[in-house]
C-alpha cells in the first residue's frame, strides 16, 4: 500500500561532508601503534596495528588498480567477516569502485542473481570451494525450464577476472577451466605483493584517483536479505554512512579509550556489523574477529569492552548462564532469582524518576507526585539489597568477560525479558533500530535514557513521522506506520524503478513499512512489520512478533513463527530445541525406547506439557488480549536453517516456513474449522 506524506520538513538537517574513506588515514596518523585487528591464523592470533591496517588498505587498492578496477565499476564480494573484508572494502572506496558485498555461505542461485543483476564485472571471493559451488550451479542448472539461470551464466561469463582471498591449488581449477575461458583468476597474495611493488615505486599512486570521490559518490549496493523473494540492491553513499558514523559514535556515548576492544560476530557484509566497524575505526577501537564456535571462548578470554549483536546472539548467552544457574545448588539458584527481581524493581524505580519509563497516556500530576514518592521510596529501601546483587552477578559478569560496559542490540526485535535481564544484572544493553536503506541507522536509546522496553529516539539529524493509511500523522500512543528523512536515507533501489517509488516519496520521506508507536516520553516503541500483521476472521489485528518474542523466553522453544491470517484464532510453528525436549522427555520420565523414537515431539505427554509453557507464557496474566491466545500447536524438531527458513540477519522468513509446513498448517485449521 503506497503512503503519501505531504507534511514538510521542520527540522533543519546538516549534511555530513566527511568521507569514509579519510577514517583509515586520520586514525593511523592519531595512533599508528595502536591494535586496530586481532585474527585467528594457522599460526595462531595474528594482531595488526592501525599504520599497518592503512598500508594494507592501500597496497590492496593499488593491486586492484593495476589489475582493471576503477572509478564506477561494480565489484560482487562474496566474504565472511574477516580482515581480508574490511582492508577490501576500504581499498574499493580508495577507487570509487562500488562494492556489491554478501557473506560466502549464500545460496549459489542468490550469488548467481546478485552477480546477474548488480552488473559486477570483477568478482571477490573467498576460498576455491565457494567458487566452485557457484559454477557447479551453473552446470548443473535446468537451463530450458528456468531461462534466468542462462542470463545468470552469461553474467558470469562476462566477468573480467575473479579475486580468491585463500590459497588455493591450481590443480583446482583443471576440471573446471572450459567455465572460465578468458576470465583470469588471481589469488590475493599476488595481489597484495603487486599492489606493494607498484606503491614502493610510486607513493602517490593513488591520488588522482581520489580527487573526484564527493560525498554523493556511491560506495555499495547490498542486496538485503529480504524475506520474500528476489533481493532488492540497496544503494548506499558515503554520505549515508558518515551520518551513522557522526550520529552514532556520541549519542551511545561509548567514551572509547586505548585498547578498548569489540568481538565481531555478525557477517561484516551486514550493515549493522559495518556501519559499527566504520564508527569504531572512527574512534580506534581493537577488533578481534569471532565465530559461533569461539564466541563463548573469546568472550572470557579477550574481555571485550563494548559488543554488538542481533538478538538471537543476546538470547543465546542468555541461556547459556541461565543453564548455569540451573546447574547450582537450589539454595543458590533462589538467591540469584531472588537478587534479579530486587534488581528489576530498582532499575525500574531508577528509570521512573530519571523520566526513561514507556507510558502511553497522559499523566496526571497528582499521580506523578504519588509514583515519583513510590518509587524514591522503594529504591532507598532497595538500595543496600541492590549493592549486594553486584556481588552475586560479579561470577555472571565474568562469563561475558568481566569488562563489558556497554552492548548494542539491533538488527530485529529485541525481547523485553532479555532487555530486563541484562540491564537488572548491571550489563547496559542498548536497543537499536535501522535498516539497509537507512545504512542502517535511524533510532536508538542512549546511555543517558536507555528506556526499557523502548526501540530509542531518532538519530541527530533524522525526522521521523507515525502515520495511519491515509498519511495523517498519529498522535501519541497511537499505532501508525514509521516513516524517516535524513541524511542516511538510500539514495534508491538498484535497477528497481518501481521498488524503490513503492517506498520513497517525491520529497524524501522513506516508508519503513514498519508500525511503531510513539510514547508521551517521546521513546519510539517499534511493534511488527506492517505486511507481517495477521489480522483474524473477527477483524482483529495482531502483531506476531511479539507473540514470538515471548514465546521464545522459554528454553524449549528455539524459533517460533505465529499464523492465522482470516482464520478465526492463531496457531504456532514452534521449532524445539532438541536437547531441551530430551530433558524434558526425562522430567517425565518416558522410555529410553520413546525417547530415541523420532516421533517423540508428538508424543501426547510432550504436546501437553508444550501446550502448557505456551498458556503460561501466552495469557492474561503477561498481558495478551483474549484473541491473541495460541489455540493450536505445531512442534516440530527441525532446526532453522540461514539461506532457508532464516535470512543472513537472523530474521524469520515467514512465507518459506508456511510454504513448508502447508499441509500441517491447513489440516490443523481444517480440523479447527470443523469444531
Amino acid at each position: 500500500m503506497k503512503i503519501n506524506i505531504n507534511l514538510k520538513t521542520k527540522q533543519k538537517i546538516s549534511l555530513p561532508q566527511k568521507l569514509l574513506i579519510d577514517l583509515p588515514l586520520e586514525i593511523a596518523r592519531y595512533c599508528p601503534d595502536r591494535i586496530s585487528h586481532k585474527f585467528r591464523s594457522e599460526r595462531g592470533w595474528i594482531e595488526k596495528k592501525y599504520k599497518e591496517f592503512n598500508q594494507d588498505i592501500l597496497k590492496l587498492a593499488s593491486g586492484f588498480l593495476s589489475e582493471g578496477i576503477s572509478k564506477e565499476v561494480h565489484v560482487a564480494f562474496f566474504c565472511n567477516n574477516r580482515y581480508e573484508w574490511i582492508i577490501t572494502d576500504f581499498a574499493l572506496m580508495n577507487l570509487a569502485a562500488v562494492s556489491v558485498p554478501r557473506g560466502s555461505d549464500t545460496t549459489p542461485a542468490e550469488a548467481a542473481f546478485i552477480l546477474f543483476h548488480s552488473d559486477s564485472s570483477f568478482l571477490i571471493i573467498e576460498d576455491f570451494n565457494s567458487l566452485k559451488n557457484l559454477v557447479e550451479f551453473f552446470i548443473n542448472g535446468n537451463f530450458e525450464n528456468n531461462p534466468s539461470i542462462n542470463d545468470y551464466f552469461n553474467a558470469f561469463k562476462r566477468l573480467k577476472k575473479i579475486f580468491i582471498i585463500d590459497p588455493y591449488n591450481q590443480n583446482e581449477l583443471e576440471p573446471y577451466k572450459d567455465y572460465f575461458d578468458e576470465i583470469d583468476i588471481i589469488s590475493y597474495s599476488e595481489l597484495l605483493s603487486k599492489g606493494e611493488k607498484v606503491l614502493s615505486d610510486n607513493p602517490d599512486f593513488l591520488v588522482n584517483y581520489k580527487k573526484d570521490i564527493n560525498p554523493e559518490t556511491l560506495v555499495s549496493i547490498i542486496y538485503t536479505s529480504g524475506t520474500t523473494g528476489n533481493p532488492k540492491g540497496v544503494m548506499l553513499n558515503h554520505r549515508n554512512f558518515m551520518q551513522n558514523v557522526i550520529s552514532n559514535t556520541p549519542r551511545m556515548r561509548l567514551n572509547l579509550k586505548k585498547g578498548d576492544k569489540t568481538l565481531l560476530i555478525l557477517p561484516s557484509w551486514h550493515v549493522f556489523d559495518r556501519a559499527f566497524e566504520y564508527c569504531g575505526i572512527s574512534a580506534g577501537m581493537t577488533f578481534v574477529y569471532s565465530s559461533t564456535k569461539y564466541f563463548s571462548e573469546d568472550l572470557s578470554n579477550e574481555k571485550p569492552d563494548i559488543l554488538i549483536s542481533v538478538p538471537r546472539i543476546w538470547e543465546t548467552v542468555y541461556q547459556k548462564l541461565i543453564k548455569t544457574i540451573r546447574q547450582q545448588k537450589p539454595i543458590k539458584q533462589v538467591l540469584f532469582r531472588f537478587f534479579v527481581s530486587i534488581s528489576k524493581y530498582f532499575l525500574f524505580s531508577s528509570q521512573y524518576l530519571a523520566g526513561a519509563y514507556l507510558i502511553f497516556r497522559k499523566e496526571l500530576l497528582l499521580e506523578k507526585l504519588f509514583k515519583s514518592l513510590f518509587h524514591f521510596l522503594r529504591l532507598i529501601i532497595l538500595l543496600p539489597l541492590k549493592l549486594l546483587s553486584n556481588v552475586i552477578f560479579k561470577p555472571i559478569k565474568e562469563k561475558v568477560g568481566g569488562r563489558l560496559r556497554g552492548a548494542i542490540s539491533g538488527g530485529g526485535s529485541l525481547p523485553l525479558y532479555l532487555d530486563i535481564f541484562f540491564n537488572s544484572i548491571g550489563i547496559t544493553l542498548l536497543n537499536a533500530y535501522g535498516m539497509t536503506e537507512c545504512a542502517p541507522g535511524i533510532i536508538s536509546r542512549s546511555y543517558e535514557k536507555n528506556t526499557i522496553g523502548a526501540t530509542g529516539t531518532p538519530f541527530a539529524n533524522t525526522e521521523i513521522l507515525i502515520v495511519d493509511e491515509n498519511g495523517k500523522q498519529v498522535s501519541n500512543g497511537k499505532k501508525g506506520v514509521l516513516f524517516v528523512k535524513g541524511p542516511q536515507v538510500m539514495s534508491g533501489y538498484y535497477k528497481n524503478k518501481l521498488a524503490t517509488e513503492a517506498v520513497l516519496t517525491s520529497n524524501g520521506w522513506l516508508n519503513t513499512g514498519d508500525l511503531a508507536i510513539k510514547s508521551f516520553n517521546n521513546d519510539i516503541v517499534l511493534v511488527g512489520r506492517m505486511k507481517d500483521t495477521i489480522v483474524l476472521s473477527g477483524g482483529e489485528n495482531v502483531e506476531p512478533e511479539k507473540i514470538e518474542d515471548k514465546l521464545k523466553e522459554s528454553s524449549l522453544i528455539a524459533h517460533a513463527v505465529v499464523i492465522g491470517q482470516d482464520k478465526k484464532n492463531l496457531a504456532a510453528i514452534l521449532a524445539i530445541d532438541e536437547e531441551e525436549l530430551k530433558n524434558l522427555a526425562n522430567t517425565y520420565q518416558i522410555p529410553l525406547s520413546e525417547i530415541l523414537h523420532e516421533d517423540l515431539i508428538n508424543h501426547p505427554t510432550i504436546i501437553q506439557a508444550i501446550k502448557n509453557e505456551v498458556n503460561k507464557l501466552i495469557s492474561k496474566e503477561t498481558g495478551f488480549k483474549p484473541f491473541e491466545k495460541i489455540a493450536t500447536i505445531i512442534p516440530i524438531k527441525n532446526k532453522f536453517e540461514i539461506g532457508k527458513e532464516l535470512t543472513q540477519s537472523l530474521k524469520i522468513k515467514r512465507k518459506y516456513v508456511e510454504e513448508k509446513y502447508h499441509e500441517i498448517i491447513n489440516k490443523i485449521f481444517h480440523k479447527d474449522k470443523g469444531k
